[in-house]
C-alpha cells in the first residue's frame, strides 16, 4: 500500500534526485520546461503508451508524489482520471486511495513541478514521449527499458514475483490482448435462418461478430417460457454481453440487435398507454361520486408502464419497479457503458446486485420508504447489451472480484481497418426496413410462447451433456495452470452461457422458413400448445416442436461451444487490461506463443522473446508438462483440448 502524503515531508525532498537516462548519473528531475519540447495533448498521447504496454511508472513513492503534481499543475481537474490510469498498473493499486492523494496534490501544489517531470519518468520507464509524429497517435510505442539504479526514497511494494513481468514481458502480453480471434466462418454458415440473414448484411468478420452478440442477447430476452434445467436448478436464455474497443473502431453496428426486440418494445408501450387512458376514464368517473359513494368504491389502481428495454441510467427503484411491471423481466440495451458507470457511482442508482442475481434467476426486494412500498422481484430474467471502451468496462466493474465481471459473455477487439467509404452500402437494401421486419418475425414468436400453458423444456442429449462437461473441465484445468484461481468463476459461468446460447439457437429453428430438424421427445402426451401457433404465420408448420422437452441439435450444440470457445480469449483479454491485473497471464502468453511441437531450443526462443529468463521458462514447462503437454525423449507436443 501507499504511504499516506505527508505535506511536511513532501517539502523538504521535492528536490530529491533522482536517476537520469544512464545509469551511473544521477541529477534532479527537470521541473521547468527545459527537457523536452511541448505538443498539443502531448499527455494523453504519452498516457495511451503506458496503457497500451502496462507500464508501471511509478514503483517509488516519490515518483509517484511528483507525478501527481505534475499533472495537477498542468491540467488541474482534469488530471486527476489521467493520474488514475498511470497509477493502475502498481500491484497494490487502491482506487480510494490515488483518488485521495490527488485531492492533497491539487490541494496543495508548490507551482514548481510541472509536467516534463511526467515526462521524464515516463522516459526512464522505457515510454517512448515524442509525440511528434502524427503516427505515434495511433499506434503506440515502447522502447527497451533502460537498465537503470534502483530510485532511492519512500519504496512501493517491490515487484519481484517471476510471474510479474516487466519491460518487454509486457509487450508480450499487450500484444495478446489486442489480437483477439474472430468467430470462425462455419459459425454463421451453422446459424439459424433469421440470424444467417441478418449477418450477411454485413462486411468483415469483426461487424458480423459484433452484430452476432449484440443480437444473442437481446433475442434471449425474447422468449418466455422456454427454460432447461443446469446443475438443478431452471435456466431461461437471458445473457449478458459486454462489447468493448476503443473509441471509433465499429461496435455501432450492435444497433442494429436492438430491432430484434423493438417491436416488443413497442407493443408494451402501447398497451401501457391504453391501460394510462382507461385509468384516466375511470379515475375521472370515481372522483365525480360521492364521499359516501367512494367509501364502498375501490379506487382505480394506477397502471404500472412497461417496457421491454428498461433505462440504464435508472435509478434503483425506478429499475426495480420497472422489472416487476414487466413480469420480472426485460432487456437492458446501452450503446454508452458509461451511462450505467454513472448511475452505479450515485447513491440512488447503484442496482448492481440486482443485476448480479438476475444473471442466476435470485429473487430480491427493496423497500421505499417514501411511499411505504415494498417491492418483491421474484426469479428476475434480465438480458443485458453494453458496449463501450476499456476504461468503461473498469468503470463498472473496477476488480474482477465484485462477480459481475464473471457474468458477462466479452467480445473485446481494435478495429485496424482503413477508412471505409461511407457512401457504399454493403448490401443494397434499407437496412431500418430489413431489421424492422425481422423484429416482427420475433414478436411473432415471443407472442406464441407468452401464450404457452406451460413451459418448454430445453435439454442436451445425453452424449452432449458428457462432451460438454469434458469441454469445461478441461478448459478450467487450463486456466488455473496458466492464470491462477481469478478466472474460475468465469469458466465456470461460461457454462452456464453455453447452455443458454444453444437454447437460443434451438428456439429460433421454430420459425418457418428454417429447415434444421429439432429432435423432440413427447412422451406420448398430447400437444397442448398447439393452439398457441395457428395465427403466427411465420412459425413453422411443424409446430410440435414446442412440446417439451426440446432436444437441441448437435448444430446447434456445437455452435454454441464454438461460439463461447472463441470468447473465452476475449474474456481473458478484458481481464488482463482490468486495473492490478495488467501484468499478469506471463504464463498464458509463453504457452500461447509455443508451437504445436518444439524442442528445448524451440521454447527457450519463445521464452526470450518474451523476456523470460531460461530458469523460469524451464518452470513453466514442467509445469504444463501435467496436463497440456506430451513429452518424449526432448519433443514436447501441446494436448489438443
Amino acid at each position: 500500500m501507499k504511504a499516506d502524503f505527508d505535506i511536511n515531508y513532501w517539502l523538504q525532498t521535492r528536490d530529491i534526485s533522482c536517476v537520469t537516462q544512464s545509469s551511473t548519473t544521477k541529477g534532479s528531475v527537470p521541473t521547468g520546461t527545459d527537457l523536452v519540447p511541448r505538443f498539443t495533448n502531448d499527455t494523453e498521447i504519452v498516457i495511451g503508451r503506458i496503457e497500451a504496454t502496462h507500464t508501471d511508472i511509478t514503483p517509488d513513492y516519490n515518483d509517484w508524489l511528483k507525478i501527481g503534481f505534475a499533472l495537477s499543475d498542468e491540467h488541474g481537474e482534469a488530471g486527476r482520471d489521467y493520474f488514475h490510469k498511470v497509477s493502475r498498473f502498481y500491484p497494490n493499486y487502491s482506487f480510494s486511495q490515488c483518488d485521495k492523494q490527488f485531492d492533497k496534490c491539487l490541494n496543495t501544489n508548490d507551482k514548481k513541478t510541472h509536467i516534463n517531470t511526467f515526462f521524464y519518468l515516463a522516459q526512464q520507464a522505457g515510454i517512448d514521449i515524442d509525440c511528434s509524429d502524427p503516427s505515434s497517435r495511433v499506434a503506440p510505442l515502447v522502447k527497451e527499458r533502460p537498465t537503470v539504479e534502483k530510485p532511492t526514497g519512500a519504496s512501493r511494494a517491490e515487484i519481484g514475483s517471476e510471474d510479474k513481468p516487466t519491460g518487454s514481458e509486457a509487450v508480450g502480453i499487450d500484444r495478446m490482448v489486442f489480437k483477439t480471434p474472430q468467430l470462425p466462418a462455419e459459425v454463421y454458415r451453422q446459424l439459424p435462418e433469421i440470424l444467417r440473414e441478418s449477418c450477411e448484411l454485413f462486411e468483415g468478420g469483426i461487424e458480423k461478430d459484433v452484430f452476432l452478440i449484440a443480437s444473442l442477447a437481446v433475442i434471449s430476452g425474447c422468449l418466455p417460457n422456454i427454460e432447461g434445467t443446469y446443475f438443478e436448478e431452471n435456466y431461461t436464455a437471458h445473457l449478458y454481453a459486454f462489447i468493448t474497443a476503443p473509441a471509433g473502431s465499429g461496435k455501432g453496428k450492435m444497433k442494429w440487435a436492438k430491432y430484434f426486440g423493438q417491436t416488443i418494445h413497442n407493443e408494451m408501450l402501447e398497451q401501457t398507454y391504453r391501460e394510462r387512458a382507461d385509468y384516466e376514464s375511470e379515475l375521472e368517473r370515481y372522483e365525480t361520486l360521492t364521499k359516501p359513494q367512494k367509501q364502498d368504491t375501490v379506487r382505480p389502481p394506477e397502471p404500472r408502464k412497461r417496457m421491454f428495454y428498461i433505462p440504464a441510467n435508472s435509478s434503483s427503484s425506478a429499475f426495480t419497479q420497472a422489472l416487476a411491471a414487466n413480469n420480472y423481466s426485460g432487456v437492458i440495451f446501452e450503446t454508452e457503458a458509461d451511462t450505467l458507470s454513472v448511475t452505479f457511482k450515485q447513491d440512488w442508482g447503484n442496482f448492481s446486485d440486482v443485476l448480479r442475481k438476475a444473471f442466476h434467476h435470485e429473487s430480491t426486494s427493496m423497500f421505499r420508504r417514501k411511499d411505504n412500498e415494498y417491492i418483491e422481484i421474484r426469479e428476475p430474467h434480465l438480458g443485458i447489451v453494453l458496449s463501450g471502451t476499456p476504461n468503461q468496462v473498469h468503470h463498472i466493474m473496477p476488480e474482477v472480484e465484485n462477480g459481475l465481471f464473471s457474468r458477462f459473455l466479452y467480445y473485446a477487439f481494435i478495429d485496424l481497418s482503413e477508412f471505409k467509404n461511407p457512401f457504399i452500402s454493403h448490401q443494397p437494401i434499407n437496412y431500418t426496413a430489413f431489421f424492422t421486419e425481422k423484429g416482427k418475425i420475433i414478436f411473432e414468436l415471443y407472442q406464441c410462447l407468452q401464450k404457452l400453458t406451460t413451459p418448454v423444456r430445453f435439454k442436451l442429449t445425453d452424449e452432449q451433456g458428457l462432451r460438454f462437461t469434458e469441454h469445461f473441465k478441461a478448459m478450467l484445468t487450463k486456466n488455473k495452470m496458466l492464470l491462477g484461481n481469478d478466472l474460475d468463476a468465469n469458466i465456470k459461468r461460461l457454462g452456464i452461457i453455453t447452455f443458454r446460447i444453444a437454447m437460443i439457437l434451438t428456439a429460433l429453428r421454430i420459425i418457418k422458413k428454417d429447415t434444421e430438424q429439432v429432435t423432440i421427445d413427447n412422451q406420448g402426451k398430447e400437444d397442448q400448445n398447439l393452439t398457441a401457433l395457428n395465427e403466427n404465420s411465420h412459425l413453422l408448420s411443424n409446430t410440435h416442436l414446442l412440446n417439451s422437452p426440446l432436444i437441441c441439435s448437435d448444430r446447434d450444440y456445437e455452435t454454441a461451444i464454438t461460439i463461447t470457445t472463441t470468447l473465452e480469449k476475449h474474456a481473458i483479454a478484458v481481464y488482463q487490461n482490468m486495473p492490478n491485473y495488467g501484468l499478469k497471464g506471463i504464463r498464458l502468453a509463453f504457452y500461447e506463443g509455443l508451437p504445436d511441437k518444439f524442442d528445448r531450443q524451440g521454447y527457450l526462443e519463445v521464452a526470450a522473446k518474451l523476456g523470460i529468463n531460461p530458469k523460469t521458462a524451464e518452470k513453466y514447462i514442467n509445469l504444463f508438462r501435467t496436463k497440456l503437454l506430451n513429452h518424449e525423449h526432448n519433443e514436447y507436443t501441446k494436448i489438443a483440448k
